[in-house]
């Protein structure tokens, strides 16, 4: 049976054939892959998805930065700097900052943890519906690469007046952010939707 499907770079809507496993089929107009499916979508999704979780709790409780003025020492985490925001009256950079640093990353991972461990689950298609709908609301609000950035640069700046080194945390920080890239990367979202017998080829 042909299937109508769009071009995911021109919007050229045209049909398609049944496609033999391990082939693609190329789009008229751009030539771009317009019926690819992610190799072993689901495990690899879960497996960036589990260690994106296991290195969440350092990279927001560990030492970020670490520095040291005029014999001071100090070290900062992302929690103790939304604490300390809040005690300061900025209850707004506050709320926004744990909302975009450790509150939508926590939600996007949990989210595709549940959506890869429950695809075998016909009851639970519309929850998976809402949960990437809600994943994909939320993905914009996600500010890790952002903040990596920004941490990146004061390292580089307040090197001329104090003594930086990045900490602890950072590391695991750097885990996180590229674990949760690939987890978006890899899912295949049409599995939320595929019938059993698709499911099981393509997952």
């Amino acid at each position: 049976m042909d299937k109508v499907v769009a071009c995911q770079t021109c919007g050229l809507v045209q049909e398609v054939g049944e496609v033999p496993k391990g082939c693609v089929i190329k789009c008229a107009r751009c030539h771009f892959q317009i019926f690819h499916r992610n190799v072993d979508s689901r495990m690899r999704t879960l497996a960036f998805s589990i260690a994106a979780a296991i290195l969440y709790f350092p990279s927001n409780f560990y030492p970020i930065v670490t520095a040291e003025y005029e014999g001071q020492y100090n070290q900062t985490t992302i929690f103790q700097g939304i604490k300390a925001l809040w005690e300061h009256g900025q209850y707004f950079i506050s709320g926004l900052v744990f909302c975009t640093s450790m509150f939508t990353p926590a939600l996007k991972i949990a989210g595709l943890i549940f959506i890869t461990l429950t695809l075998d689950w016909t009851r639970w298609k519309k929850a998976r519906t809402y949960v990437f709908k809600t994943i994909r609301i939320i993905d914009p609000w996600n500010m890790l690469e952002v903040f990596l950035l920004a941490i990146g640069v004061s390292l580089v700046e307040m090197g001329e007046v104090a003594t930086v080194h990045p900490g602890r945390g950072v590391l695991s920080f750097a885990s996180v952010v590229v674990l949760t890239l690939l987890a978006t990367f890899s899912f295949d979202p049409r599995l939320l939707w595929d019938p059993p017998e698709e499911k099981r080829i393509y997952e």
